[in-house]
């Protein structure tokens, strides 16, 4: 079965760009039980400072994740390490250095900034050994330097996951199934012990569903929510992230 995630708010979108955007702690963890009821099983969660900015706080974070345990224990929670054009590397290892987290997300191209790859080994090692790791792509040379530090043994994992992105740095954001090729293309020609063990997908803009339903038919696990669009696929604005995730639900082959 297709496992589904729901991103509901990200590290930029705020109430004014659509009033359901959770913000708080309180309408993430309310978003979070309406999403899971609507098929989501995964939580990708940004949280915010008082005036909606994008925040990495280790504190903030283990709180929010302990509270969706008690309410939703069977939800996989996704802490970001995002930058957002706020944070450098530093920070960002910062928190993944310190945080007890079950599951986070890097993005490989920002965790590099300003590093020499070969110093990061004892960080990765650390990393992956107390939580599960997600490296976010943007783009297919991405995938190429993210399989070249396994190689080379800078990340040690038996057990490579990716989230292909689609359309964050194309014309207004918007994103088209064939933009997964690139991804797949890389893929298919990598050794089968380079080859990510675990793959999901995002898509930016009104193209979010269709390139979604493309990449499920591909295999390939699912991420939706506020944080990428918040267009249904006849271009009306959804109501918010759980009639996303139910419009999904319900395009997806049973």
């Amino acid at each position: 079965m297709t496992f589904i995630m729901v991103a509901p708010n990200g590290a930029r979108k705020t109430t004014q760009d659509h009033p359901a955007v959770p913000v708080t702690d309180d309408e993430l963890i309310a978003t979070a039980v309406a999403c899971f009821e609507a098929g989501a099983r995964g939580l990708h969660a940004h949280i915010r400072t008082a005036d909606q900015i994008h925040l990495l706080d280790v504190e903030r974070y283990e709180a929010l994740i302990e509270k969706l345990s008690h309410r939703l224990p069977e939800l996989g929670v996704q802490v970001t390490s995002e930058a957002a054009g706020i944070y450098e590397s530093d920070a960002q290892i910062d928190l993944l250095s310190r945080i007890k987290a079950p599951w986070v997300s890097v993005a490989i191209r920002e965790i590099l900034r300003s590093q020499e790859p070969h110093t990061l080994q004892p960080f990765f090692e650390q990393l992956i050994a107390k939580s599960r790791v997600q490296f976010i792509l943007y783009d297919a040379d991405d995938l190429h330097t993210l399989t070249s530090l396994v190689d080379q043994e800078i990340i040690q994992t038996e057990s490579l996951e990716v989230l292909y992105v689609l359309g964050r740095y194309s014309a207004n954001q918007e994103s088209t199934p064939d933009q997964l090729d690139p991804f797949l293309a890389v893929r298919d020609e990598l050794p089968a012990q380079l080859k990510p063990a675990g793959e999901m997908i995002c898509a930016f803009g009104k193209g979010q569903i269709p390139c979604l339903l493309r990449a499920a038919s591909e295999g390939i696990d699912l991420r939706i929510g506020f944080e990428n669009g918040i267009w249904l696929p006849d271009g009306q604005i959804a109501e918010d992230n759980a009639a996303l995730v139910r419009t999904l639900v319900d395009l997806l082959p049973a």
